[in-house]
């Protein structure tokens, strides 16, 4: 029974144990893993589609546009063409019918008062019919309409709007490109920083444990009384200083890790191990350089096309101000109460269709807005100018860099084949007592040195080389 708790506790240790293992990264998962976790690059994704709608937004407005429209209105009160009476020259009519300032005519009222009576009636009836048929109901007013515009030229607004979003567009895909090469040699860096640290710190361990057992065979010879005191010292002196080196590649190694983790988006303090095993692979890095390809693949230069572009668009965009415009419309209304025949109360409606032309005739600030322009447009020709300038500086010398690398490596390599022959021969020498113990820690030393300096020919090469590439626009 006593078997099953000591099985699950060895089964719990043993998931423990594996869930300590440090993650393996290589060069590739990092560059992944600070893609997605880093947020200029999400930017520059969002500012990319962003762009791309405005565009196609823009690219819309090629086509008509439909639109319908609907409008509800109450009013308190009708609305009357005529008025209760109306004031005639020759007096006034209205509802009660006639009255006369004319002195004739009210003396043959005088002498016809039936016939008066009669006239007023007649003429009141009229009045007040006409004053109903011109009585319009207008309490609940309705009125719908659908209508198309289609501009048939507005001086190239559109077009050159249409230019000016391209370019934009591309703009935010060229600008996420450049930073994401950025982001490249950022992890490139802390990604070969940390195994270069990692590396001196196996060389720095190495060159502690040749120490600890030549102070081993030191203290030995010292109580055989072939060593001195003087001898004991030294070796103990050089023994304190491999310690100090393997402290501070310790400190530096989880300092570096740290950097990289921060970079890729794990939390600080996790545990990680890089793939070193292509570290001793280095190919000496290709240096040639074609100018020309390089200024056609740099995006500072695209983005700069670009802007050229961008100047050009608003040069045409400025002179539109100066081009005639010409709409095109058409539409249906339908109302209640309608005017299709009368003054009704009940739905009707019409088509309409029409043109509208405007020409501009005094528009001076068009004018200097398109010399604005112009002079815009020249000042981005003038930073192509120089940029090209620049990059070809820049390429040349990280060419330059990348050749300097390679002879280091090489002379690096030769350096710790002849140190590794030398510490060889030195062992053997001191085993057979013909040399003495400084003469082995100096053989020792020379090995640790050439050591640190291969791995930092070989850490070096690899990242003249990614810079080189980011500068002549492979990367």
């Amino acid at each position: 029974m006593k078997r099953l708790p000591i099985a699950i506790i060895g089964l719990v240790l043993g998931c423990s144990t594996m869930l300590a293992e440090p993650t393996l990264l290589t060069l590739a998962a990092c560059r992944d893993m600070a893609a997605r976790d880093n947020t200029q690059i999400r930017i520059d994704q969002e500012n990319a589609k962003s762009a791309m709608y405005l565009r196609k937004s823009v690219m819309a407005r090629f086509f008509p546009q439909i639109s319908a429209n609907g409008a509800y209105a109450f009013n308190s009160r009708h609305i009357h063409v005529v008025p209760d009476e109306m004031e005639l020259s020759f007096g006034t009519w209205g509802l009660n019918g006639m009255s006369f300032n004319n002195p004739t005519i009210q003396a043959y009222q005088t002498l016809l008062p039936q016939g008066t009576e009669a006239l007023n009636s007649l003429t009141g009836s009229i009045y007040r019919e006409l004053y109903n048929q011109l009585d319009f109901n207008v309490t609940h007013v309705l009125v719908g309409q659908v209508g198309i515009i289609q501009p048939i030229w507005v001086g190239g607004r559109i077009t050159q709007a249409y230019k000016i979003t391209k370019a934009v567009e591309n703009l935010a895909k060229i600008r996420a490109a450049k930073n994401m090469a950025e982001l490249t040699v950022n992890v490139d860096e802390a990604y070969w920083r940390v195994i270069s640290v990692s590396q001196k710190k196996k060389v720095a361990m190495k060159y502690h444990q040749l120490l600890t057992k030549l102070m081993e065979d030191i203290e030995e010879a010292k109580e055989e009384g072939v060593a001195t005191q003087a001898d004991v010292l030294n070796v103990r002196v050089k023994l304190s200083e491999a310690e100090t080196m393997l402290a501070q590649a310790t400190d530096g190694l989880e300092l570096s890790e740290m950097a990289l983790c921060q970079i890729i988006g794990l939390p600080l303090y996790t545990e990680i191990k890089l793939d070193d095993s292509h570290l001793n692979d280095v190919v000496l890095a290709d240096s040639t350089l074609n100018i020309q390809e390089v200024l056609s693949r740099r995006d500072e230069l695209k983005m700069l096309e670009e802007m050229q572009k961008l100047a050009k668009a608003g040069v045409g965009m400025a002179a539109a101000g100066l081009q005639p415009n010409i709409v095109a419309s058409a539409n249906y209304i339908v109302s209640n109460p309608n005017v299709a025949n009368g003054f009704q109360n009940n739905f009707a409606g019409f088509f309409s269709a029409g043109v509208v032309v405007n020409v501009p005739i005094a528009h001076a600030s068009d004018i200097l807005a398109v010399k604005a322009a112009k002079h815009k447009q020249k000042t981005v020709e003038l930073q192509m100018q120089e940029a090209r300038e620049k990059i070809e500086l820049q390429a040349t010398q990280s060419a330059q860099k990348v050749i300097e690398a390679n002879k280091a490596l090489i002379r690096a390599t030769n350096s710790i084949r002849h140190a590794e022959e030398n510490l060889q021969y030195a062992q053997d020498s001191y085993a057979e007592g013909v040399i003495t113990s400084s003469q082995l820690m100096m053989a020792q030393t020379a090995w640790q040195k050439a050591e640190s300096e291969k791995i930092d020919a070989a850490i070096a090469l690899r990242m003249a080389e990614i810079t080189h590439k980011k500068n002549i626009g492979q990367l």
